[in-house]
C-alpha cells in the first residue's frame, strides 16, 4: 500500500482473513476483535485505525431530558462499518443511554448521549461507554471500552420517578411531605423546560404536595424559579430537608405563584445556609384554601441567586 496507511475494505478485510496486523481504535481503555482466524492487533490513532475515535466531551453540551451530547466522533476508515447492528452502551454513570448517529462527513459517526426514564443522575461525569461495532459482511467484529476525557455535565433526574416526587397516590414514595394532600398528574413534565405542565390539585381542602431535589452541587446563596400557569388557589412555595422541617419562610408576596409567569423566590442569606447545609432537599407546594386548588407547573430549578 506504499505510504499511503488508509485502509480500503478490500486490503482491510484481506488483511484480516490473511492474519496480518491491522490498526483499530485510538488508544485508552480495551479492545478485542473476534474474527473467522487468528489476527494481530494493534492500538493507533489518526487516519490509519479502521475505526477512529475522535473524544468530543470537552465540548460537549449537558445531558438533559429532551436533548443528547456528543461525545465521540467515530470514522469509519474502512467503509464497512454498520451503524444498524453496532451496539454501544452507557457502563456509568447510570442509567442513562448512547446511540449511533450519522456525522457531518461521509462514512462518520457520532455517539450521543442521553437520559433514561426513572434516572436520577445529576453532576458532573467521565462517561464509560461499552462498544460492539458490528462491519458489513460481518467479517469481523470488534469490542471495546472508551472513557470521555473530559467530565460531561449530566442533568438526568427524572421527577416523574416514584421515589421523587410525594402526592395523596399511591406511586410517589418521597419521603416528604408525609402529610400529603391533593394529586400530582404527569409528575414527569416538570423535567423539561417549554413543553407541557405538570398539574397539582386538590379540591375541597388545602393541598400539599412535594419533589424530592437533587444534591446541590454549587454554593450560595440561592434563588427558587418556578415557571407555573393557570393558578388557581392561593399557592405558595418552600423547601424542607429531609426531616421534614421548613428551611424557607414566606413573607408577603415570597413565594406566591402566579398566573403565566415564572416566579422567582429570592433566599436570604440565612435561608441559602441552611440548604447549602441541608443535605436532603424537597420542595413543597401547598395551599391555604380550601376551595378548587389546582395548579400547572412547567419547570422549577434551584439557581445561584442573582446579586
Amino acid at each position: 500500500m506504499g505510504d499511503n496507511k488508509k485502509w480500503t475494505r478490500r486490503a482491510a478485510v484481506g488483511s484480516i482473513v490473511s492474519g496480518g496486523g491491522l490498526l483499530l481504535f485510538g488508544t485508552g481503555g480495551s479492545t478485542q476483535i473476534s474474527t473467522y482466524r487468528d489476527v494481530e492487533v494493534n492500538a493507533g490513532d489518526g487516519d490509519d485505525a479502521v475505526l477512529q475515535f475522535v473524544d468530543k466531551s470537552s465540548k460537549a453540551e449537558t445531558v438533559e431530558f429532551g436533548g443528547s451530547a456528543v461525545v465521540y466522533k467515530i470514522k469509519d476508515n474502512i467503509g464497512a462499518f454498520d451503524s444498524e447492528k453496532s451496539e454501544v452502551t452507557v457502563v456509568g454513570p447510570e442509567p442513562s443511554k448512547a446511540v449511533f448517529s450519522d456525522g457531518d462527513e461521509d462514512d462518520s459517526y457520532v455517539v450521543e448521549v442521553s437520559c433514561s426514564d426513572g434516572s436520577s443522575v445529576y453532576g458532573s461525569y467521565n462517561i464509560e461507554l461499552a462498544f460492539r461495532a458490528v462491519f458489513e459482511g460481518k467479517e469481523f467484529t470488534i469490542t471495546a471500552t472508551r472513557t470521555t476525557d473530559d467530565p460531561v455535565d449530566i442533568n438526568c433526574y427524572d421527577y416523574g420517578s416514584s421515589n421523587n416526587y410525594r402526592d395523596s397516590g399511591d406511586e410517589g414514595q418521597a419521603d416528604h411531605p408525609e402529610d400529603a394532600a391533593g394529586n400530582i398528574l404527569l409528575p414527569g413534565n416538570v423535567n423539561k423546560k417549554d413543553t407541557d405542565y405538570a398539574t397539582i390539585s386538590k379540591s375541597g381542602e388545602r393541598a400539599k404536595v412535594g419533589y424530592a431535589l437533587p444534591p446541590v452541587s454549587f454554593d450560595g446563596p440561592y434563588q427558587l424559579a418556578v415557571d407555573v400557569s393557570k393558578v388557581s388557589g392561593n399557592w405558595s412555595v418552600y423547601l424542607v430537608d429531609g426531616d421534614g422541617d421548613r428551611l424557607t419562610y414566606n413573607q408577603g408576596s415570597k413565594g406566591k405563584l402566579q398566573n403565566t409567569r415564572t416566579v422567582i423566590v429570592e433566599f436570604t442569606d440565612d435561608e441559602s445556609e441552611a440548604i447549602e447545609n441541608s443535605g436532603e432537599l424537597y420542595l413543597i407546594f401547598g395551599t391555604n384554601d380550601t376551595g378548587n386548588n389546582r395548579v400547572e407547573v412547567g419547570y422549577f430549578e434551584l439557581q445561584e441567586r442573582a446579586e
